[in-house]
């Protein structure tokens, strides 16, 4: 975070784990290394949005090295690791899962053994991580409260079954396949149809999930909150279709073996479960059979007699399925048995079955046509009904996406980058130098952390009252650090915040100079700044809460005795003798008590320059 600065001084570890000393074992070393990843990382993409400065990260590692040394910062190196492992686990077993149950089955039994090794392997990892979640440390929405204790861990992981739901998501439901397998070519596929529709239903809004852990990648490469937006609506358009695709390639199939005469359905025959009809879905399970498991009747008996058609072409399937079934019941399935049989004939791959599934739900879900080809069953229907609706429901969401990245959202981010282009205009048509207009982006880059607000305007809106304790509650915590202000009462106090400056010092900024008049006194609200002598020795570093010149706001003839350079951008509030002595005229006690203290500490200093502590060099260096 100190970049371009060469500290000269001894310091703490930023990681307040002890220090590895000579002799130590590779053991100790190793674990050491483990803690370090698991402490807060500087180049995490969250850790500026709730860790202002060098410091306040230093007093996170110290929280959490003693406090709860076995828990994993949520803004860890190792987090950040393997936050994108999980995403690629948990994406691609949720994609492999569904497309594994859809088209595995339809080819040879050795090509999904590797696949279940694989998908067995995504498992492990997703169990892992189930476990990591206990000891994982999390952030409060709303208050950005950052949570290490693990009992607050494990009841916040355990409440509204979060756990329950990634350990459905983690099941190693690839096991399963093979007796899916076997249920389909004995024609007992319902089962099966309930499994896939739970798998969906369980599935189908996972999304959120994997783009969760994905945004850490985006984020550090600084990508804009409206590009990941727009990965975001791509990512999860692709998973829905995915999801969609599958199932309207498998679930037919399975409908069709459950529903043997579909045209009974709608004319409310009675002949649904007569024995003597010709089943179209036994016909097709009977020629899968044949064509991706060689007729073995060992690991798939059945009770009935198999359609065994010789010779095995398209020709003479074709031949047989127009003989048993009438004329005018084949528009109930006529489109999908051709389908089917051609895609026999012509050996398709399951990527070019896959795509075709895919574009003709992309069709549905555009609204653009009815799909008839996997026949008028009740299944189908009500496939083809959800498709239309979903499909109405995302898009509609995507236009909505689209119309508020264009129009509302990151409205102050826009604002911010409009700003920036009017400052280019400024710095061409003055033709400033390079460096100038490098400092001056920097500054408001700093100043607005890239949303640009208009705070005169929102503090114009608000009451005095509020606006008082608002600015009270920014500063308060800065004034408590000096001793000139303890026994203040709080309406001098307030008075004091209205007076004070908000300024900001770039990396390498000089603060004040030493041999310079001292006329304010300066609170440092974040960043960290060095101490330089007049000779130009580094004495110490000033971080969050550090104040200097505070004699400067009882006596503005003061020569300053040491120079402030910024280490990093510094937010720092500044109040000025003349503010300050308005305000405390009117209290005569306390401006005598000042003074006296004032005087001491500078008469202090001038007994003891050459035996100052380095305690005391921080007190009094600027005095």
């Amino acid at each position: 975070m100190l970049t371009g600065h060469r500290c000269t001084l001894r310091h703490h570890s930023a990681t307040h784990l002890p220090p590895v000393l000579p002799g130590t074992s590779r053991w100790v070393k190793l674990w050491r290394y483990i803690r370090t990843l698991m402490l807060v990382d500087q180049s995490h993409p969250e850790t500026k949005n709730y860790l202002k400065s060098y410091a306040q990260i230093c007093n996170e590692n110290k929280r959490q090295v003693t406090g709860c040394p076995y828990v994993i910062h949520p803004f860890s190196r190792f987090r950040k690791r393997w936050d994108l492992v999980v995403f690629v686990a948990l994406t691609m077993h949720l994609l492999i899962l569904v497309f594994d149950f859809t088209f595995l089955i339809f080819k040879s039994v050795d090509s999904y053994k590797t696949a279940i090794v694989f998908d067995l392997f995504l498992c492990g990892i997703l169990v892992v991580e189930i476990g990591l979640k206990f000891i994982t440390g999390f952030v409060v929405e709303g208050t950005n409260e950052i949570v290490l204790e693990p009992n607050r861990i494990a009841l916040n992981y355990l409440k509204c079954c979060k756990m329950i739901y990634d350990l459905v998501a983690a099941l190693p439901f690839i096991l399963a396949l093979d007796y899916f397998d076997r249920s389909f070519y004995t024609y007992d596929t319902n089962g099966y149809l309930l499994f896939m529709i739970f798998l969906y239903a369980v599935n189908i809004f996972r999304f959120y999930d994997i783009f969760r852990y994905f945004q850490i990648l985006p984020r550090s490469f600084r990508v804009s909150e409206k590009k990941m937006l727009i990965m975001k609506v791509v990512m999860n358009t692709f998973y829905v279709l995915h999801w969609s695709a599958c199932l309207r390639y498998i679930l037919p199939q399975l409908a069709i073996v459950v529903e043997p005469n579909p045209e009974d359905i709608f004319s409310l025959g009675n002949s649904l479960f007569k024995t003597d009809n010709f089943s179209v879905g036994h016909f097709l399970v009977d020629v899968y059979w044949r064509h991706y498991r060689n007729e073995d009747v060992i690991n798939y008996p059945v009770s009935e007699q198999r359609t065994i058609i010789n010779p095995p072409t398209f020709k003479q399937y074709l031949s047989f399925y127009y003989y048993f079934r009438p004329v005018d019941q084949r528009k109930y399935d006529h489109s999908f048995v051709i389908m089917k049989l051609d895609t026999l004939r012509k050996d398709s791959s399951i990527l070019d079955n896959y795509l075709a599934s895919m574009m003709a739900t992309i069709k549905l879900s555009l609204h653009t046509g009815r799909d008839d080809c996997a026949g008028l069953h009740l299944v189908n229907n009500m496939l083809t009904t959800f498709i239309l609706i979903g499909g109405w429901i995302w898009f509609t969401y995507i236009m909505l996406i689209m119309i508020r990245t264009i129009i509302s959202a990151e409205i102050s981010q826009t604002r911010f980058e409009e700003f920036i282009n009017e400052i280019k205009a400024f710095v061409f048509n003055t033709r400033l130098s390079d460096l100038l207009k490098w400092k001056m982006l920097r500054h408001f880059t700093v100043r607005f952390r890239k949303s640009y607000f208009n705070e005169h305007a929102i503090m114009e809106m608000m009451s005095d009252n509020l606006r008082r304790n608002i600015r009270l509650e920014i500063c308060q915590n800065l004034l408590k650090n000096v001793e000139l202000f303890h026994d203040l009462p709080l309406a001098l106090m307030e008075d004091i915040v209205d007076y004070l400056q908000y300024e900001i010092y770039l990396e390498n900024d000089v603060i004040i100079e030493a041999g310079t008049r001292g006329e304010a006194l300066y609170m440092i609200a974040s960043g960290s700044a060095a101490v330089y002598s007049r000779g130009g020795t580094e004495l110490g570093h000033l971080i969050d809460g550090a104040h200097f010149g505070e004699i400067s706001l009882l006596r503005k003839d003061q020569r300053r005795t040491a120079t402030i350079i910024a280490l990093e951008d510094c937010e720092v509030y500044k109040l000025s003798h003349d503010h300050f002595q308005n305000l405390i005229q009117p209290h005569s006690p306390l401006l005598l008590k000042m003074h006296k203290l004032a005087e001491e500490k500078t008469t202090n200093e001038q007994k003891n320059r050459d035996k100052l502590s380095e305690e005391e060099v921080y007190d009094n260096f600027l005095q």
